[in-house]
């Protein structure tokens, strides 16, 4: 059940069970997101991880170098000429 914040209190509004039973529910269900949150983070953490370790390099570096010598024809679909390295990265 989505929490329901009452925002018009005033110094005279009086403070019922009600009240107070909708903040501790308001504040269990927080924790319980959280939680489930928190599960969810460390599964994908694990699952990335995981595919890192899977590919050669780790994800970050995962060169693939080629000189084009036995290649007769080739269409680049995305990629740019990076100076600092003097290569061109597909």
């Amino acid at each position: 059940m989505p929490y329901n914040a009452k925002t018009d209190w005033t110094a005279e509004t009086p403070v019922m069970e009600t009240d107070i039973n909708r903040w501790e529910r308001g504040i269990a269900d927080a924790h319980a997101a959280i939680a489930q949150l928190s599960a969810d983070t460390s599964n994908l953490k694990t699952r990335v991880n995981t595919l890192e370790s899977t590919l050669p390099d780790g994800f970050t570096h995962n060169n693939f170098n080629d000189d084009l010598s036995t290649i007769d024809s080739i269409i680049v679909i995305r990629g740019y000429y990076n100076e600092a390295q003097s290569r061109l990265e597909v």
